[in-house]
């Protein structure tokens, strides 16, 4: 079985390493801390939040104390998203021809890029909240855009390291 073709490749069932189950947890832990963290101070936010913030980190739109649930919300739905999606890692686009030699360590490295990205996009978003909530609390002026560029640069290199090593083990 060779080629490109997701239904030409082996379908191997994987489990998860006790390290992906920790990772897995940490964005869990990161959407119900966003959560946690709304609820703590609710009653404290006024009825205007900042809901998106320009270049500098300045507020340029502000929307209804309730608009903050989304990112909690969203980043719930990426999570389950990804986790139905990653039970299927030969219907990946993988940067290498997959084939019977090396499709387990594929899958494995393709399923651990998936579970890693959800726990970043997720503790991505709790930040998020934090700030909003600091932010309309008027505990800082401005959003903390170079801890967000970090975490981006973080994201960007768990896929930089997530080719490295599928390039390696092709």
């Amino acid at each position: 079985m060779t080629g490109n073709a997701p239904n030409q490749r082996p379908v191997i069932s994987l489990g998860l390493s006790p390290a992906l189950v920790a990772v897995e947890l940490a964005g869990a832990i990161a959407i119900l801390v966003s959560i946690l963290v709304i609820v703590e101070f609710w009653q404290l936010l006024p009825d205007r939040i900042p809901i998106h913030f320009g270049l500098a980190g300045q507020p340029d739109a502000w929307g209804d104390k309730v608009t903050i649930w989304m990112m909690p919300a969203v980043a719930a739905i990426i999570f389950a998203v990804l986790t139905a999606v990653s039970r299927y890692p030969h219907t990946f686009n993988y940067p290498v021809p997959i084939n019977d030699e090396n499709a387990r360590r594929q899958y494995l490295l393709g399923r651990g890029l998936l579970v890693w990205l959800k726990a970043e996009v997720c503790w991505l978003f709790a930040f998020i909240v934090r700030q909003q909530i600091i932010v309309a609390l008027g505990n800082a002026q401005r959003f903390s855009m170079e801890l967000v560029l970090g975490l981006v640069v973080w994201i960007f290199g768990t896929v930089g390291v997530y080719l490295l090593k599928s390039y390696s083990a092709r």
